[in-house]
């Protein structure tokens, strides 16, 4: 019974903050595509890109995690590796995101200006037509 409260103890502070931080990164990593795929899919039915919204906050959430954990076991003296390997991929998943999120905005105003273009010319077309059935 005390050796389970003697590992609770010897423990560093800050080490499930820096595992936290690691995996949300990675998951945000290795997903972000795929998550983009689906934010994409959404906006061109007429939806929004609030997964991928989502998935920015969750990247940053990673990095604030292992920040976190990293300066906590910093100040307990706890090996750090864990947290600063999640920093890094956290902020490399931060900016691939972003990028991807730039990327969907993009192509949602290009397809909302490819909509309203097309149909102003299918309007004008269709009263061209009108008009030449009208003069027949």
């Amino acid at each position: 019974m005390s050796e389970s409260l003697d590992l609770n103890q010897n423990r560093p502070e800050g080490k499930g903050l820096a595992v936290g931080g690691f995996v949300l990164a990675l998951v945000g990593l290795v997903l972000s595509s795929i998550i983009a795929g689906l934010a994409t899919a959404s906006v061109m039915l007429g939806g929004s890109a609030w997964l991928m919204y989502l998935w920015v906050v969750l990247c940053v959430a990673s990095v604030i995690m292992s920040a976190m954990g990293m300066s906590k076991l910093g100040k307990t003296g706890g090996k750090k590796g864990l947290a600063v390997a999640g920093l890094v991929i956290g902020i490399v998943a931060v900016v691939w995101s972003v990028v991807l999120l730039l990327g969907i905005s993009a192509a949602a105003s290009m397809k909302s200006s490819f909509d309203t273009n097309f149909e102003t010319e299918l309007n004008n077309s269709l009263d061209e037509l009108q008009q030449e059935m009208d003069n027949q």
